[in-house]
């Protein structure tokens, strides 16, 4: 049988979502959104796709999103609070407030934060909220600490993407994911800094990293480490 696209049930993961790509000569595999998404190469035959799945099986478990939303529960972020909770004045309704220091996702009480579905629209509103107020939260600091290793940026953005947390264009503007929000401020400070060596280096050899590195007070493989290993708060 020949993959053509689906979505099955696959112990322990879960829901695996199949994706054909024509341009892709590989299985790969990641977590999006509490599925893991198995992308396949067109015309491979079901009987491979699942040798690769299971082969996957391991490291999938390892990086599984471990997302627990809860009544009550306090996300607390640099320069930003969220609050979780049940609400009784609109059951049928998730109503945000975003505004700084203090942010509240108000869910209605028809809703179980046990249900996946809930909990992957409460990451969709905790986005938002981060969306909204990131250029408040990220942009302060960035100016400061380009200001401290004598750059200057053409400009700042914001960018949507969740998984390219910078960029740096060959105009010398830097683009920071509101993702970034969700990062403590050693984290932030890193990707901030990786950007800003782009700006003398727009590759990432070896005199980009020894910048870096330098930026980053010599502690620029620790903070990568610790950027890869970091338990996200949202489906990402």
């Amino acid at each position: 049988m020949v993959v053509s696209g689906l979505e099955f049930n696959y112990p322990p993961l879960g829901i695996v979502h199949v994706t054909v790509r024509y341009n892709s000569r590989h299985i790969s595999a990641r977590w999006r959104e509490g599925k893991v998404y198995l992308n396949v190469p067109y015309g491979v035959r079901e009987e491979d796709m699942m040798k690769a799945l299971a082969s996957f099986v391991p490291a999938l478990m390892e990086k599984r999103p471990k997302i627990l939303y809860y009544d009550g529960q306090i996300l607390e972020f640099e320069g930003l609070t969220i609050t979780v909770k049940h609400q009784l004045h609109a059951p049928g309704q998730i109503i945000t407030q975003a505004q700084l220091p203090h942010s509240v996702i108000e869910v209605g009480s028809n809703y179980d934060f046990n249900n996946t579905d809930v909990a992957q629209t409460i990451s969709k509103m905790l986005c938002r909220i981060a969306q909204r107020l990131a250029p408040n939260i990220l942009l302060p600091r960035a100016r400061q600490l380009a200001h401290s290793v004598g750059k200057t940026p053409v400009g700042w953005t914001i960018s949507n993407g969740h998984r390219v947390l910078g960029h740096c264009n060959s105009n010398g503007v830097i683009a920071l994911s509101y993702v970034l929000v969700f990062l403590p401020q050693n984290l932030r400070d890193y990707v901030i800094f990786h950007e800003l060596a782009h700006l003398s280096e727009m590759n990432h050899s070896a005199r980009f990293h020894e910048l870096c590195n330098q930026y980053c007070g010599g502690k620029e493989s620790d903070l990568i480490t610790e950027l890869n290993k970091f338990q996200w708060p949202i489906y990402k």
